[in-house]
Order: C-alpha cells, then sequence, then structure tokens
C-alpha cells in the first residue's frame, strides 16, 4: 500500500514538471515521449524486481532508491535514443529531487523528536551543522533500515 502511494506521488510529479517545463520559456519544452518513457521505467516496477534480487542473492533494495535508478534509466536511455531529443537534465533531477524528499522530511522529523524528547537547547548550533547532522541520521537510518530489510528477507527465504 505505501509502494502505491508513492509511486502515485511520483507518477503526479512526472506530471507537475511535464506541466512547468511546457510553461516555462526558459527551458526547451521536452518530448512527450521523455514523460512516457520515466513513466514506463516506474511503472514496471513492482514485486518481481524484489523477486529477482533475490534469486539473484541480491539484498533488498527500497522502493525509493528503486524508483532513481529507474528515472537515472530513463536520463541515459533519452540521452541515447537518437529518435527523441535529449531532455534538459532539469527534468530528471527535479523528480529526482522529489524522490529525495520524504527520506530528508523523515529525518528532520527524527532529529526533532530526539531534540524534544531530551528538552535540547540547539538554538546555539548553527544551521550548516544541524542539517550535517541530519544528514547524518538519514545515512545512518537507511543503513538501520536496508539492515532490517535484509533480515526480513533472510528470515522470509528460510520459511
Amino acid at each position: 500500500m505505501a509502494k502505491a502511494n508513492i509511486l502515485e506521488v511520483i507518477l503526479k510529479t512526472i506530471n507537475d514538471v511535464k506541466a512547468k517545463n511546457a510553461a516555462n520559456p526558459r527551458q526547451e519544452t521536452a518530448h512527450p515521449n521523455v514523460f512516457d518513457l520515466i513513466k514506463d521505467k516506474i511503472g514496471g516496477l513492482d514485486k518481481k524486481i524484489q523477486d529477482n534480487r533475490a534469486a539473484k542473492g541480491k539484498a533488498p533494495i527500497s522502493i525509493l532508491d528503486l524508483i532513481k535508478g529507474q528515472i537515472e534509466a530513463a536520463r541515459q536511455h533519452n540521452q541515447q535514443d537518437a529518435k527523441t531529443p535529449t531532455a534538459d537534465s532539469n527534468i530528471f533531477d527535479s523528480i529526482i529531487k522529489k524522490v529525495e524528499q520524504k527520506p530528508k522530511r523523515t529525518a528532520s522529523a527524527g532529529v526533532r523528536r530526539i531534540i524534544e524528547e531530551y528538552n535540547l537547547d540547539t538554538s546555539r548550533i548553527p544551521t550548516a551543522t544541524m542539517k550535517q547532522i541530519q544528514q547524518q541520521y538519514d545515512q545512518e537510518l537507511r543503513a538501520l533500515s536496508q539492515k532490517y530489510a535484509q533480515g526480513l528477507h533472510d528470515l522470509i527465504q528460510r520459511s
């Protein structure tokens, strides 16, 4: 269910980026095939990908990382496709930025929760330092999530 919500948000983002691109006079309007390609790549994400990774003995990967990988694959395909003009890199970057927002919000909320739970006064900590703390929290949280996903994956394989 969460995957469907994430995919819906990303598909809406693709449509939003398409509309902004068409409305922006300073940016060349991307060929409609570019957006169809991105949607096709992301639409192809399903349980089969995780199952194929498991069959090959690879670790599970988060849906957000899968989506980013598919967007990058669409970018490369677009660059190599002689029939479709190469889209401005901002098209792909805008979509990837939206994909990366959720983990950043989670990290920010996690750090805020810690600050509140421990009643910490962070007012004297520079903003740049707080951003570094959030980035580190995000990286460590992703690593922990990956570890648990691998553990669950291993249990599933054994049962």
